[in-house]
C-alpha cells in the first residue's frame, strides 16, 4: 500500500495518546525513526513499534489497520495528509485539526472533531458526546472544516460552535448547538431536547422541527434562496433542494441570539 502502515501487535491493556503522531509528523521520518517515536500508553511512554508493526514509506498518508477503543487523539492536531484508522477510537479523535482528512471506519468517543479549525473528518459510525464542541474549560468549540458523521451523535454536538459544517446522519443527542455561535448542523435523524439552548447564531438543518427552548419564535415558512444555494455547494446537502419552503425558528431570544432552526416548511 502507498503510504505507513500501523498494526496493533495486540489489543492495548491500558489507553494509548496518539496525538502526537500524524502525517505531518511522521512524513518526513525514515522506518526506523517511526519505531523510536514515544507514545504515551497508560502510565508509560513507549516506543511506536512496542505497540504497532510498522511497514510501508511515509508519504503523507498513515493506516491504522486496526482500530481500538482505547486509542486516544487519533488525528489530534493534523495539519495536512490522511490518516485512516479501519476500526474505533477512543476521545479527542481529530482534536484542533486544522487541515488534512481524518476517515474512520467505526465509532469515535467523546469530543470528536472538538475544536477543529479546518480539515474534514468522516466517521462512519456512531459519535460520543460534544462532537465538534468546545474542550473542556474553552470556550470555542468547532471554527472551521467539516465533520461528518454517518451514525449518531452523542449529547451537545456542537457546543460553542463558530463555524464550519457538521453533518450527522442519524439522530442528535440532548442540547445540540448549546451556546453556538456561528455554523451550521444538519441532522438527518431525531433531534434532543433543548437543542440551541444559548444560541446566539448559527444555523440547524433539521427534518422536522425539534423540541426547542422557551426562547425560540416560529416565524413562519419562508421562501429561502440560500438553501438552494448551499445545496448545490455542499453535495451532504442536496436534500435542501427539495424542501420548497423552510419553517423558521429564531432564538435564544431569552439572551437576544438571533439564531435559527430550518425544518422543510
Amino acid at each position: 500500500m502507498s503510504g505507513v502502515s500501523l498494526k496493533p501487535r495486540a489489543p492495548f491493556e491500558a489507553r494509548v495518546d496518539f496525538s502526537g503522531i500524524t502525517p505531518a509528523v511522521t512524513g518526513p521520518l525514515t522506518l526506523r525513526e517511526l519505531e523510536h517515536l514515544a507514545v504515551p500508553h497508560g502510565t508509560r511512554s513507549v516506543p511506536l513499534a512496542e505497540l504497532f508493526f510498522i511497514e510501508g514509506a511515509p508519504d503523507g498518508v498513515l493506516l491504522i489497520e486496526i482500530g481500538d477503543a482505547r486509542l486516544d487523539g487519533v488525528g489530534a492536531g493534523m495539519l495536512e495528509g490522511e490518516l485512516i484508522v479501519d476500526g474505533p477510537v477512543g476521545a479527542w479523535a481529530g482534536r484542533g485539526m486544522a487541515g488534512g482528512i481524518l476517515r474512520i471506519a467505526g465509532t469515535a468517543g467523546d469530543f470528536l472533531g472538538a475544536e477543529l479549525s479546518g480539515g474534514r473528518i468522516e466517521l462512519a459510525g456512531d459519535a460520543g458526546a460534544h462532537a465538534g464542541a468546545a474542550s473542556s474549560g474553552s470556550r470555542r468549540g468547532m471554527s472551521g472544516g467539516v465533520i461528518k458523521i454517518s451514525g449518531h451523535a452523542g449529547a451537545r454536538a456542537a457546543e460553542r460552535q463558530r463555524g464550519g459544517l457538521i453533518l450527522i446522519d442519524g439522530d442528535a443527542g440532548e442540547g445540540l448547538a448549546t451556546d453556538m455561535i456561528a455554523g451550521t448542523v444538519s441532522v438527518g435523524g431525531a433531534i434532543g431536547p433543548l437543542a440551541g439552548r444559548g444560541m446566539k447564531r448559527g444555523t440547524i438543518l433539521a427534518t422536522s422541527v425539534p423540541a426547542l427552548p422557551a426562547g425560540f419564535v416560529d416565524t413562519g415558512a419562508h421562501e429561502l434562496v440560500a438553501l438552494a444555494l448551499l445545496a448545490r455547494r455542499v453535495p451532504e446537502l442536496a436534500r435542501l433542494k427539495d424542501w420548497g419552503s423552510a419553517r423558521r425558528l429564531v432564538g435564544d431570544t431569552l439572551l437576544g441570539g438571533q439564531g435559527e432552526v430550518l425544518a422543510p416548511g
